[in-house]
């Protein structure tokens, strides 16, 4: 058990829903998720090309990548508000219906050669596709404490759907924007429509329509202010678990495919890398809740901690044309951030009140996609100034953090580090 600041508030318990209605909703939330990170990872691989191409250098490369970033942790709040009101179905519909317009935007920029359009277009597409990443939420509203980081898993196990799917349609994507007559890399922004539209339908077919949480189903429930949640140990080792796991991941990450082609490789060696780093972001996932419901969420974060930084080690002493050994270093840090960030959302799913959840998810997306939009703009300029090792190795420093923070809780003795706790 948890013993944190907030126990004594009244729950609004909402696991009561009926088998029938459980499966048919993780059945959607996985279909639909599969099919729109297929699109994004798409849409995120060429994303740094594109801006290379129009800008003539890699410097700001980075920066429709930190707009699409920064566009998610917006989009992370004002989705989360709509799901607070409409429940989550309405919430993931009305954000992949902005996904599939924002990629004919950037479709649009890319042909016409405007960065700046191009970038907005990018903000968008994040602000909307932070439906995807709201989605483990609406699986963790179904499941009790016990099962909670295994229904996170289950669903974000879809997106190996889009690690898989998403690279390996990139040089068809292609060959068919160069038979329509447009540039060739926005060919990747058709495979971005289709995804979220195919999503939407999913949703509508599949999804059923459950009430979001409120406050009028217990009149003794009351809200508390983020100042206050965010004083207790568990909430602060999940938000810190989940900005850096996503921050060390988009550092390395966006630059890896201007590293690769800097030295000369293809779209099919970034296709390869890409997408043994997104097949280790998702394709461990139900593995890692299952560890995370049985193990604790404390541990799995210091492994996945662990990963991050031998990856970013390895990866400092990768030259861009070997690679096997970016394959390796790619999958290594997805497989780190997949730690991170399942156990990181069980815990910070467990340590909420009911009634508090949603608010509290939304700013814990918000804080992380703020981070990742740091992260990326940074990613141009270190690799601009000092070159992929001083990139990697900075990713390395950050992923140490966690770790602090939980041993800094544990010499205060705070409960959730006591004998009782989960290390």
């Amino acid at each position: 058990m948890l013993h944190s600041a907030v126990d004594t508030l009244p729950y609004v318990m909402q696991t009561d829903v009926s088998i029938r209605t459980r499966r048919a909703a993780m059945t959607a939330l996985f279909m639909s998720a599969g099919l729109s990170s297929s699109g994004y990872i798409a849409a995120i691989i060429v994303a740094p090309l594109i801006a290379e191409d129009l800008l003539g250098n890699a410097m700001l490369s980075g920066l429709p990548s930190a707009f699409t970033v920064v566009g998610m942790a917006i989009g992370s709040t004002m989705l989360s508000t709509r799901m607070a009101k409409s429940g989550r179905r309405s919430g993931l519909v009305l954000g992949y219906t902005v996904v599939a317009a924002a990629a004919a935007l950037a479709v649009i920029a890319t042909n016409l050669a405007s960065f700046t359009l191009f970038s907005f277009a990018m903000f968008i597409l994040g602000a909307g596709h932070s439906a995807n990443r709201l989605t483990r939420y609406a699986a963790s509203d179904l499941y009790g404490s016990k099962h909670r980081a295994a229904a996170i898993g289950w669903v974000m196990w879809a997106g190996t759907i889009g690690s898989v799917i998403g690279p390996a349609l990139l040089q068809p994507a292609r060959v068919f924007a160069m038979w329509l007559g447009t540039v060739e890399t926005s060919g990747a922004y058709l495979v971005t429509i289709v995804g979220s539209l195919s999503a939407i339908g999913v949703l509508r077919a599949r999804m059923p329509r459950i009430a979001p949480f409120s406050a009028s189903t217990n009149s003794t429930a009351q809200y508390s202010s983020i100042s206050r949640l965010l004083a207790v140990p568990e909430i602060q080792i999940a938000l810190m678990a989940l900005v850096i796991s996503q921050g060390v991941m988009v550092l390395l990450m966006t630059m890896t495919p201007v590293h690769i082609r800097g030295a000369g490789d293809g779209l099919s060696s970034i296709g390869l890398v890409i997408g043994a780093h997104a097949f280790g972001m998702y394709a461990l996932s139900p593995l890692t809740g299952i560890l995370s419901d049985r193990l604790g969420r404390v541990p799995v974060i210091l492994l996945g901690m662990a990963m991050l930084v031998g990856s970013a080690f390895l990866a400092a002493n990768t030259p861009g044309h070997e690679t096997m050994r970016l394959t390796v270093a790619l999958l290594l840090l997805g497989l780190g951030w997949n730690l991170g960030f399942v156990a990181g959302s069980a815990l910070l799913t467990d340590s909420v009140p009911d009634i508090d959840r949603l608010r509290v998810q939304g700013f814990g997306d918000s804080a992380t996609w703020v981070t990742g939009a740091v992260a990326s703009l940074a990613s141009g300029m270190l690799l601009a100034s000092g070159g992929f090792p001083e990139l990697s190795f900075v990713g390395a420093t950050f992923a140490v953090l966690p770790a602090l923070l939980i041993g800094w809780h544990r010499l205060r003795k705070s409960p959730v580090l006591g004998p009782e706790a989960e290390l």
